[in-house]
């Protein structure tokens, strides 16, 4: 029995101590996740942040912070849903994966074949157009280029294709990115025709539903009152959330970072989620793979990123020797990212409720050095850098922009005759009404948020400032005719996300 003892107990101290070893480094990373996530949380103060951390299927950290809804002092947790933007593109692409897997359509398909309505100012382009140049945005277009035609506006699907032969086209086809939404819209179309099915009860059937994913919904139509919801805020105040009429498919899907786990673990499991393969090992390595080549920053090769990509619903790039598949979402009130580190069986969510722009990546790459024992960068104080001379430079342009303005002025014409309805053939019409003295102007598809009264600015030029809260004020710029007549009017108003200075309103009466 003692030489039993005698060989058995080092042979138990040679695998229990490295075994404990490891669960006490494991505990030390989950603290210092924790401490960053505190510290990031505390320094960029977003309303809320929903953080969770998947490793080799499993979930090895999730917490929440802040506010679920900073009016009613609601606190935050993992199962209340976002509105996770963008990284609805990777489940739109997935259904395309899925339809492939099923022999009903091919990565190499043209767009025409099954919408043949659709039509590009491009003739070239859109006869050549396939379905893969579609989800790696190699279209043409211009990024954001067509987002004006579904944003709050009044239009459909049908609607928003059929302008979208007006949109001009900039780039080298299938050689230069531009991140295309519409795009997006595109492939649920075509996921709609093949399948005979709406995009959401597809999405729904072959990834809601299978994943467990039960408190997730395809758009806020979906809500049936039991939703627990984390409000959008700006400002630190609640607005009200998106309400998609066209373009679901590139943006409206809500999610908490618990149901995304099990996205995650399914798409780092080479597509199989328990015992149902949801995807096939190849959809997967499909749609994870570089498609479209992006430029890489001295300052981003600095932090050991060398090569940049998009996939197809995907962004991808390497990052001190791993390889990083990740998408970011944005819409007002909302910051989403969703990133799979497949070398280490790794997937990271963070969500935030409080419209905070830097706040995820800062986090980000945070966890990924302390999992990986890699650090590269003191991450918050970069991004709180970045932050700060972000606001620097708007409120420095905007000063400049003021400081430009001739106060002593006076407008070329009487306001009346101003007044009018006014066309873009992409976007559609516009409205610049006199009453009272005053003038206002609308673009009638988005007439809730895209009015404002007109504030003499220089000679034909005037102010508006829209209703949407995210917008600086634009300048409406009128151009008068050989007979000092209104002829027309563009737009100067400075936005990351919308290309005003594309719109060209012709006065019709």
């Amino acid at each position: 029995m003692k030489n039993i003892v005698k060989f058995v107990l080092p042979l138990l101290l040679v695998i229990v101590i490295p075994i404990v070893l490891f669960l006490q480094k494991k505990e030390d990373d989950l603290q210092k996740i924790n401490r960053i996530s505190q510290k990031v949380f505390k320094e960029f103060h977003p309303t809320g942040i929903s953080v969770l951390v998947v490793k080799d299927n499993e979930i090895i950290y999730e917490k929440s912070f802040g506010y679920k809804n900073s009016n009613t002092v609601e606190f935050l947790d993992n199962n209340d849903i976002l509105n996770i933007a963008s990284c609805t593109k990777a489940f739109t692409a997935a259904a395309i994966g899925k339809l492939v897997d099923d022999s009903l359509v091919n990565w190499t398909d043209k767009v025409i074949d099954y919408i043949p309505e659709f039509k590009l100012s491009d003739e070239y382009i859109t006869e050549n157009l396939q379905i893969r140049d579609i989800l790696s945005h190699r279209t043409g277009l211009g990024t954001f280029y067509g987002d004006l035609l579904w944003y709050n506006t009044d239009y459909s699907n049908k609607d928003v294709i059929n302008r979208m032969q007006y949109l001009p086209v900039i780039y080298d086809f299938r050689t230069d990115f531009g991140y295309q939404n519409n795009m997006y819209m595109i492939a649920g179309e075509i996921i709609e025709r093949v399948s005979r099915k709406s995009w959401e009860s597809f999405i729904q059937q072959n990834f809601l539903t299978p994943l467990e994913m039960n408190s997730s919904r395809t758009s806020n139509d979906q809500f049936d009152g039991t939703e627990e919801i984390a409000f959008p805020h700006y400002n630190d105040s609640t607005i009200n959330y998106y309400d998609f009429d066209a373009g679901k498919p590139a943006a409206s899907i809500w999610s908490n970072a618990r149901d995304l786990a099990n996205w995650t673990m399914m798409l780092l499991n080479d597509g199989k989620w328990k015992s149902e393969q949801i995807l096939s090992p190849s959809t997967i390595k499909t749609l994870t793979s570089a498609h479209t080549i992006l430029s890489v920053s001295d300052e981003k090769e600095s932090f050991g990123i060398h090569f940049r990509n998009y996939a197809l619903g995907w962004s991808t790039y390497d990052y001190n020797g791993l390889k990083i598949i990740e998408h970011n979402g944005g819409m007002p009130g909302y910051i989403s990212k969703v990133a799979l580190v497949p070398e280490e069986n790794l997937g990271i969510i963070i969500l935030n409720n409080g419209f905070e722009f830097y706040v995820n990546d800062a986090l980000f790459y945070s966890v990924i050095d302390i999992l990986t024992n890699h650090y590269t960068n003191d991450w918050v104080n970069f991004y709180l850098s970045k932050k700060l001379e972000s606001e620097s430079e708007i409120r420095k342009f905007e000063e400049e922009r003021i400081a430009s303005r001739n106060p002593d002025s006076k407008p070329t014409l009487a306001l009346q005759k101003y007044a009018g309805t006014y066309n873009d053939k992409m976007y559609g019409d516009a409205s610049v009404e006199y009453e009272n003295n005053e003038l206002t102007l609308t673009l009638l598809p988005a007439k809730l948020i895209f009015t404002g009264k007109l504030e003499h600015w220089s000679e034909n030029t005037f102010k508006v400032q829209f209703k949407d809260p995210f917008l600086p004020f634009g300048l409406i710029q009128f151009e008068l005719n050989k007979s000092e007549n209104v002829e027309r009017f563009k737009i100067d108003l400075p936005s990351g996300d919308f290309h005003f200075q594309n719109l060209d309103f012709k006065k019709i009466n």
